[in-house]
C-alpha cells in the first residue's frame, strides 16, 4: 500500500491576468420589480483586455482549486494534478455576457446560487471572503455576502483536506429577518461537453421548470439516450431535473478521456439534480464563442435543495416553492472530486467512485478512491457471495479487478466496508413512489387553492400578485385562517401595520393558540408599540415548535430594547436552545454580555458565532468595541469588501438600532462608505437635518422598512425632493402605489436627476399619459444616455406614434451606430414606419451581443424580409418575393441568434407566402404540397421550449380551408386553444378564422400578426 500524503494543504492568494471581456454601464434607473433594490449592468463588449484578478488557490497532493472572490467567489477551476485535467470546465477567458438577473455572468467552474431564482445577484461581482489554515492540515476559503432580496446571509466554506482527493463545499445560510423569505439554492457546475460525455444521473424521470415531467434516461419520442450529451442533438435548450431514484450522488464521465467527475451529498441535504445543455444546434452552439475564446462548449451539472428550479407554473404541480422560516439557518455539505480510469461509474460517495462492467462473461470491477481505504470489497449475486477482497487503497490510485461469472447482472449488490458504499444493480432499486401529478379535480379557485397561489407568489418575491390571490381567497371565505395569517404577514411586510393587526386578531378569534397567527400578532404589535400584546403573542407562539426559536428571538429583542438584560438574555439563550445556529439570538447574547461588562462570556459567544460564520461582521465590530484599537477598526472595515459594502454596513447598523443599541448604530453608520442611507440614518439618530445637496443619488436604492420610517420622520421637518423620491421607491416596492404617486407628484419639476422622471413616468403611465410623456422628455433632456432615448421611443411605440419613435431612434443611431440595443430599436421603428428595406439594411450592420434566450434581432430580420416579400407579392413580382421569403428563413448570427434544428422552426407563414407565389405562377402541385406540409406541422412544447409561433395558427386554418377542409381547420384551432388556453395569438387566429374583429392591442401583436395583416 502506498503511504497517504503527509503534506499539509496550502492556501495562497495572488493576482492572475486573464483575457477579459468586461461589463459596464450600471443602470441608474430603479428596477421596479422583484429584483429591486439591485440594479443591472447593461454594458457588454466583444473587445478583450488583459485584466488581473485576485485568485485564492487551495492545493494538496491530488487536486488544485482556484477561486475568484471578485467574480462571485466562483470556484473557477479544479484540476486533478496527476493528469493535469480540470474536472470542472476551466474557461481561460473571462467573458461576461447578459445571462443573469443583473446581467453579467461567466461560464465554467462551480458557482453557488442563493436567493430567489436563477444565478445569485452577486455571481459576477466581489463577495466577502477569508482564508484559513485549519488544525487538521486542511485549508479553507470562506466566501459569502448579504443577499438584499431576502436580507439573508449566505456563506460557503470551500475546504481542501490534506489527505483526500476531494474538496467540500459547506453552506451556512441564515435568514436574519423576522419574516419568511423566498428560498432558492442551486450549485451550478460547468463541465466541458466534448469527449463522449455521459451524465451519470440515476432516475426514472426528469422534471421541467414548470413541474412537467418526461422519461429518463431514454427519450420516449425518439429513442435517444439523453444521458449522453451527443444524443441530445434534437430540440432546443435542455433542463433535466433528474428524479425518481433515491440517490446521494451524480456525476459525469468523458469516455474518450477515461476521466470523470463526481458530486456527493446526502439526499436530505440535496435532493435536486439538474443538467443544463445549451442545445446542439446552432441555436445553442452560438454560445460557445459568446462565452469563451478557446475552451469549447460546456454543459452544467447542478445540485439543489428542492427537486427542480421551479418557475411560476410549477405552483400547479407537486413541485412547489418553499419559504425560509424566520431566523432559520440551513447547513449542508457536498463533496466534489475527479474520477480516474473507471470507464464510467455506477455509485459514488465520499470514499470514491465504483464501476461494475459486464464484458464477455467477465465482471470488471473499478474503484477510484478519494481517501485512504483499508476495507473489504464484496459483490453478491442475490444471496451468493461471488467476490470478496480486502483492499488497501490510496487516493486516486485506481483499483481494477475482474472475475469470470454467469451471474444475473440485474441482481448484483456491491459493498465496501459493509455499509460504507452500497450499490444495487436491480433497475427497481431505490425507485421512489413520490407522486408527480396534482389531482385533476383540485380546485385552484377554492379558498385553499387561491391561498396556495398567494403563498407560492410570496415565496417567489412576487408580492403584488400574491396580495391579489390572498384577497381572492378571503373573498371566497373571509374567515379562512391560513389566508388571514398570510395576508397579515404580507401587510406587515408592506408596512400596513394597522390593517395587518386587524387580520391577525381575526385569525386569533378563530384559533387563539395558532402559532403563526400569534407570531405575526406579536410582530405587528411590537412595531406599533403595543408591548404587552407583543409579548403575549410571542409567548403563545413559542408553544409551537415551528415558531419557538423565532418567538424567543423576538422576545429577546423586546426586552433588550427595554434594557431588561436578564430577561433578554434568558430568551436569547432559549432561542439558541431550539436553534443552535440562530445568529440573531447569539448576537444579542454578545451585546448583553458586553453591556454587563462580561468580556469573557462575550468572547465565548463571538467565538461561537465565528465558528459558524467566519465572515460575521457583527463579531468583527464587537471585537472593535471591546478593544477600540486602530487595528481592530481596520480589521472590521476592511473585512467588508463586497460589491456593495454600504449595504453591509447599513444592515449591521439597522440591526443594532432594532435591538435598542443606538450608539452602536451611529458608530457603524459613521464608519460606512458614503451613501444616501447612511446620511439619512445619521441625521435621524443625531436629531439633525439631512444635507440632501451633498448626497449622490446615483445607484442609491433604499428598500428597508426601517429606512422608510426614518424618511417619514425626516420629512416632518424638511421638504427635500430626494427624501420623497427615496421613500416613494420603498412604497413602490411595498405595493403602496397611491402613497408613492403622491410623493413623486410632490417633487414637481425640482429634481435635476433623470432616473427620478423615469420612475414617475412609469408609476403614473396608466393614469396620466401626458405627464408620463413630459417626464420621459425631461429625463432625456437631462441625460443623453441611450436608456432615456429608448424609453421615450418605447413610449411612442406603445401609443402607435411611430414617426415620433423613429425620430428619436434615428437621431441616436446616427450619433452612435455601435450601440446595438438602440440599433435594434431603430430597426424596429423603421419596420413600424413601413420602411422595410431601410430596416433590413440596418440589421445587416448590427453586431448584437445577446442575452440568454434572445431572439429579438432575428425576429426583426424575419419581419423585414417577409414584409418586403408581401410588398412584392402585391406587385405580382413573385420570383423576387420568393427570394425574400427564403432569406427570411435564415438566422444571421450577427444578430445574436443561432439557427435551431429545422424540425424546430415554424415556417408556416413562409410556406404560406411561398404557396401564394406558386399558386400565382401556375405551380399548383407544388402549392398543394405546401398546404399539406403546413397542416402536418405539430405545435408542441418540449422541455419548456416551444417549437411554434402562435400567430401561425391562422395559417394552418387557412391551409385546411384551401384543401377544402374548413371545418377541420376550425376544429384544429379549438384544439390548440384547449392545449394553450392563455395564448392570445391563438385566440386571435380563431377570431380571424371565424370572421371576427381582432381583439389584440398593438403591443400584443408580434411580427407574424403584422405580416399576416399586411397580406
Amino acid at each position: 500500500m502506498q503511504v497517504a500524503a503527509q503534506h499539509a494543504s496550502t492556501v495562497k492568494e495572488y493576482k492572475k491576468a486573464f483575457t477579459t471581456y468586461p461589463f459596464s454601464d450600471p443602470n441608474p434607473i430603479p428596477l421596479l420589480n422583484h429584483v429591486y433594490p439591485y440594479f443591472r449592468y447593461d454594458g457588454f463588449t466583444d473587445k478583450a483586455v488583459q485584466k488581473e484578478w485576485k485568485v485564492v488557490e487551495l492545493e494538496n497532493d491530488y487536486i488544485k482549486v482556484m477561486i475568484l472572490p471578485e467574480i462571485g467567489g466562483k470556484i473557477w477551476a479544479a484540476i486533478e494534478k496527476s493528469t493535469g485535467q480540470p474536472f470542472f470546465y476551466y474557461n481561460h477567458a473571462i467573458k461576461f455576457r447578459d445571462v443573469a438577473m443583473r446581467g453579467p455572468w461567466t461560464s465554467g467552474g462551480l458557482e453557488a446560487n442563493y436567493g430567489i431564482i436563477g444565478h445569485t445577484p452577486n455571481c459576477a461581482t466581489p463577495v466577502d471572503y477569508v482564508t484559513r489554515t485549519n488544525a487538521d492540515g486542511s485549508v479553507s476559503c470562506i466566501i459569502g455576502v448579504l443577499d438584499l432580496l431576502t436580507r439573508s446571509n449566505w456563506r460557503m466554506e470551500i475546504n481542501l483536506p490534506k489527505d483526500k482527493a476531494y474538496f467540500s463545499t459547506k453552506s451556512f445560510w441564515y435568514n436574519s429577518t423576522p419574516l419568511e423569505q423566498p428560498y432558492y439554492h442551486w450549485m451550478n457546475g460547468g463541465i466541458k461537453a466534448a469527449g463522449n460525455l455521459e451524465f451519470i444521473y440515476l432516475g426514472t424521470k426528469y422534471i421541467g421548470h414548470g413541474g412537467e415531467y418526461a422519461d429518463w434516461p431514454v427519450n420516449k419520442a425518439n429513442g435517444k439516450k439523453i444521458n449522453f450529451y451527443e444524443e441530445n442533438n434534437f430540440g432546443g435548450y435542455k433542463s433535466y431535473h433528474v428524479f425518481g431514484k433515491y440517490t446521494d450522488f451524480f456525476g459525469a464521465y468523458w469516455h474518450d478521456d477515461d476521466f470523470g467527475m463526481a458530486r456527493y451529498g446526502t439526499h436530505d441535504d440535496k435532493a435536486g439534480k439538474k443538467i443544463w445543455i445549451w442545445g446542439l444546434s446552432r441555436q445553442g452552439m452560438i454560445w460557445d464563442k459568446l462565452l469563451t475564446d478557446t475552451d469549447g462548449q460546456y454543459v452544467e451539472v447542478q445540485s439543489g435543495r428542492l427537486f427542480n428550479q421551479n418557475a411560476e407554473n410549477s405552483t400547479f404541480t407537486p413541485f412547489k416553492h418553499r419559504s425560509f422560516s424566520p431566523y432559520a439557518t440551513d447547513v449542508w455539505t457536498e463533496y466534489w472530486y475527479p474520477v480516474l480510469h473507471t470507464k464510467g461509474f455506477v455509485e459514488a460517495n465520499e470514499y470514491g467512485a465504483l464501476n461494475l462492467k459486464h464484458e464477455n462473461g467477465w465482471l470488471k470491477i473499478y474503484f477510484s478512491p478519494v481517501q485512504t481505504i483499508n476495507d473489504t470489497l464484496q459483490v453478491k449475486d442475490g444471496d451468493n457471495l461471488i467476490y470478496n477482497k480486502v483492499v488497501q487503497l490510496s487516493p486516486l490510485k485506481v483499483f481494477v479487478d475482474s472475475i469470470k461469472i454467469s451471474a444475473n447482472e440485474n441482481k448484483l449488490v456491491a459493498t465496501l466496508g459493509g455499509t460504507k458504499l452500497v450499490y444495487e444493480s436491480a433497475p427497481e432499486a431505490n425507485v421512489l413512489s413520490r407522486p408527480v401529478d396534482t389531482p385533476k379535480d383540485f380546485d385552484w379557485n377554492s379558498a385553499y387553492g387561491l391561498f396556495l397561489q398567494g403563498k407560492e407568489l410570496m415565496d417567489q418575491k412576487m408580492f403584488p400578485a400574491a396580495e391579489e390571490k390572498l384577497k381572492k381567497s378571503l373573498e371566497k371565505d373571509h374567515n379562512y385562517l391560513p389566508a388571514l395569517v398570510k395576508m397579515a404577514e404580507l401587510l406587515f411586510r408592506n408596512m400596513r401595520y394597522t390593517e395587518a393587526l386587524e387580520l391577525a386578531k381575526r385569525a386569533l378569534s378563530i384559533d387563539t393558540h395558532a402559532g403563526d397567527a400569534n407570531y405575526y400578532y406579536g410582530l405587528v404589535n411590537a412595531q406599533l408599540g403595543n408591548v404587552v400584546d407583543a409579548k403575549d403573542g410571542f409567548d403563545i407562539a413559542a408553544l409551537s415548535p415551528e415558531y419557538r426559536s423565532a418567538a424567543y428571538t423576538a422576545l429577546a429583542k423586546v426586552y433588550l430594547k427595554e434594557k431588561n438584560a436578564d430577561k433578554a438574555l434568558m430568551y436569547a439563550i432559549r432561542a439558541v436552545d431550539y436553534n443552535r445556529f440562530n445568529i440573531d439570538a447569539l448576537q444579542m447574547q454578545a451585546v448583553i454580555f458586553r453591556q454587563l461588562n462580561n468580556k469573557e462570556k462575550e468572547n465565548e459567544v463571538l467565538s461561537t458565532i465565528l465558528g459558524y460564520d467566519p465572515l460575521n461582521h457583527f463579531a468583527s465590530f464587537e471585537k472593535y468595541l471591546l478593544q477600540p484599537t486602530s487595528d481592530n477598526k481596520a480589521n472590521f472595515v476592511n473585512s467588508i469588501r463586497n460589491e456593495l459594502p454600504q449595504e453591509t454596513f447599513a444592515e449591521l447598523a439597522v440591526w443594532y438600532y432594532n435591538v435598542g443599541c443606538i450608539e452602536e448604530a451611529k458608530q457603524v453608520f459613521t464608519l460606512s462608505p458614503a451613501s444616501a442611507e447612511a446620511s439619512y440614518w445619521l441625521a435621524y439618530l443625531t436629531g439633525k437635518k439631512v444635507d440632501a445637496g451633498n448626497i449622490n443619488p446615483n445607484l442609491a436604492f433604499p428598500f428597508r422598512s426601517e429606512t422608510a420610517a426614518v424618511l417619514e420622520d425626516l420629512l416632518k421637518n424638511q421638504n427635500d425632493w430626494l427624501l420623497k423620491y427615496h421613500l416613494a421607491l420603498i412604497y413602490k416596492d411595498r405595493n403602496r402605489i397611491d402613497e408613492c404617486k403622491k410623493l413623486l407628484a410632490a417633487c414637481g419639476r425640482e429634481p435635476s436627476f433623470a432616473p427620478f422622471y423615469v420612475v414617475r413616468a412609469g408609476v403614473i403611465k396608466d393614469a396620466d399619459a401626458a405627464q408620463s410623456l413630459a417626464d420621459l422628455q425631461k429625463a432625456a433632456s437631462l441625460d443623453a444616455h441611450w436608456r432615456y432615448q429608448k424609453l421615450l421611443a418605447e413610449y411612442y411605440i406603445a401609443r402607435q406614434e411611430y414617426e415620433k419613435a423613429l425620430a428619436v431612434t434615428s437621431a441616436y443611431y446616427k450619433a452612435d451606430p455601435n450601440q446595438y440595443i438602440m440599433g435594434m430599436l431603430y430597426a424596429k421603428t423603421l419596420l413600424l414606419n413601413k420602411q422595410y428595406a431601410a430596416a433590413d439594411d440596418i440589421l445587416t450592420k448590427l453586431n448584437v451581443i445577446p442575452f440568454e434566450g434572445a431572439t429579438e434581432g432575428r425576429e426583426l430580420y424575419r419581419e423585414a424580409k417577409l414584409m418586403q416579400a408581401v410588398q412584392l407579392i402585391k406587385e405580382k413580382k413573385y420570383k423576387q418575393a420568393l427570394i425574400f421569403v427564403n432569406k427570411a428563413k435564415e438566422f444571421p448570427e450577427n444578430l445574436g441568434v443561432g439557427k435551431p434544428y429545422d424540425a424546430d422552426i415554424d415556417v408556416r407563414l413562409e410556406d404560406w407566402l411561398t404557396y401564394l407565389c406558386l399558386t400565382n405562377t401556375g405551380k399548383k402541385n407544388d402549392a398543394t404540397a405546401l398546404l399539406q406540409k403546413i397542416t402536418s406541422f405539430e405545435p408542441k412544447v418540449d422541455n419548456t421550449v416551444r417549437n411554434f409561433m402562435p400567430s401561425n395558427a391562422i395559417i394552418t386554418a387557412w391551409a385546411y380551408e384551401k384543401l377544402g377542409e374548413k371545418e377541420k381547420g376550425l376544429q384544429w384551432l379549438n384544439d390548440q386553444l384547449k392545449a394553450f388556453p392563455e395564448n392570445k395569438l391563438i385566440q386571435w387566429s380563431k377570431d380571424i378564422a371565424e370572421g371576427k374583429a381582432s381583439s389584440l392591442t398593438s403591443a400584443e401583436k408580434d411580427a407574424g400578426v403584422r405580416v399576416i395583416e399586411a397580406l
